[in-house]
């Protein structure tokens, strides 16, 4: 069985630059829910308006596996880490840090992939940089990363 231990009022240290990275992690989950959606639901992504040949001839063959990785950690992963934030979890900028690299990769896999590019696309690759900052930066502040 899993259990969550949800840290006190008194947990770990939250900084003012944390409040950047959530406010990101708001920004991204909210992008992320209505496009995972539609993507799963419909994996061709006519739904909103992306090409299916830009992804038919690629690893996925259609937008579904995308699309789940779209919900689960740049949708549903962003609101747990607002939430682990919010309670201070001591685990919270472990998880900053691992969605963070999880956003560069998953827009580097776009560019990639896709043959044209959005300003969306580099807007999430800064904020997933700025997430692994605000992370690297948290750990430091709570001694939860030591660099010799």
């Amino acid at each position: 069985m899993i259990s969550w231990h949800l840290e006190a009022p008194g947990g770990i240290d939250r900084p003012w630059f944390v409040w950047i990275g959530a406010a990101l992690a708001a920004i991204t989950a909210l992008g992320a829910l209505p496009v995972s959606v539609s993507l799963i639901s419909d994996p061709s992504g006519a739904g909103i308006g992306l090409p299916n040949s830009w992804i038919s001839n690629s690893i996925f063959g259609s937008y579904f596996v995308p699309g789940l990785y779209l919900l689960l950690m740049n949708g549903v992963g962003m609101i747990a880490l607002i939430v682990l934030i919010l309670v201070r979890h001591w685990s919270a900028p472990w998880w900053m840090g691992t969605l963070g690299v999880g956003l560069i990769i998953w827009i580097l896999v776009q560019l990639a992939i896709m043959p044209e590019t959005s300003w969306l696309q580099w807007f999430f690759l800064l904020s997933g940089l700025a997430l692994g900052f605000v992370a690297l930066f948290w750990l430091r502040r709570t001694r939860q990363l030591r660099l010799r």
